[in-house]
Formats: structure tokens, sequence, C-alpha cells
């Protein structure tokens, strides 16, 4: 795991952080928060409230970042998933209590975003997203018309979705 320290939250998953001096960006895995930034789809319902979710938990804060199979996108980006504290034995509890990105799920500010071959904890990422729209948490709340259901995630990068009845 690399140790570095938050410096900016660019959106609810893509922040900016420093490793060693040097400023680096990194895109979470296995998460998708509600736009606030995209040039074509604007501000998304629930955007702006996880952009703040995650600038009030990790801005300023030093996190540790794990990387899985692929370690950086097709735009320079790190891929990792951010660990508020080191979780020393991994399993369900402390990935629910320790790692940022199953805290976007679990609290509804996240959709899932399964993007291959990055899937070591999609199981995991699968229960939670199941448990925060059963419990109409964040974004699952807003009705049937916020979400937005990924057919299918391209080698690109680019995604092919529908709004969600």
């Amino acid at each position: 795991m690399i140790t570095c320290t938050v410096t900016r939250v660019v959106d609810g998953d893509t922040l900016h952080v420093d490793i060693a001096g040097a400023d680096e960006t990194v895109r979470l895995i296995g998460v998708d928060t509600p736009e606030t930034r995209h040039p074509l789809r604007g501000i998304e319902p629930f955007g702006r409230e996880a952009e703040k979710y995650t600038r009030s938990q990790l801005e300023g804060r030093h996190v540790l970042l794990e990387t899985d199979v692929q370690n950086r996108d097709e735009y320079s980006r790190l891929l990792c998933y951010v660990w508020l504290e080191d979780p020393i034995k991994i399993n369900d509890a402390s990935i629910r209590a320790k790692m940022f990105n199953a805290r976007l799920l679990l609290d509804g500010y996240a959709q899932l975003l399964t993007v291959p071959p990055n899937v070591k904890y999609v199981d995991y990422f699968r229960k939670y997203q199941a448990e925060a729209r059963e419990n109409e948490r964040g974004l699952w709340g807003l009705g049937p018309a916020a979400a937005v259901h990924v057919i299918a995630c391209h080698r690109d990068g680019s995604l092919d979705n529908r709004n969600w009845p």
C-alpha cells in the first residue's frame, strides 16, 4: 500500500494526492458517483452531495492507496482503493469500516462500476450497493429516475447506460 495525503477532491470518485512530493490524480476503483463536472452530462442528481461527502471525509487526510491488476487508466490516473486506516486483516468488517470506496457504496453516494480486471473487492461491493439500495440510502432514496444502470463497459473506458426504471 502507498501512504499519501489527499490534497484536493475533484468530485465524488476522483481526487489528487501527494505521494512523496509528487501530485497524482486518483480514480477510485469499483465506484461511480454522479457527475458534477462532466462536459456533456453536467451536474447529475446527488452529484454535489457525493462530492461534498468525499471532500469532508478525505481532503487533507493521510490515507493508504491499494492498486489492483491495472495501476492506471487511459487518462494516466492511478486506479486505487482508498483505505482510511491500515486494514491489518482484510475482511467484511474492515472493508466496511476502513475502505472509502466501500463507504461510498454503503452510504449511497455511488453506484457499483465494475471494470475488469480490477475486481478484487467486487463481491463485497455488490453486497454493499444492494444494502444501500434496499435501505434507500443516498441516491437510492431519490427514486428510479436518479439511478443509472451500466449495461457495458468498453475497453476504451466508455460506458453504455440508460436511465434505470
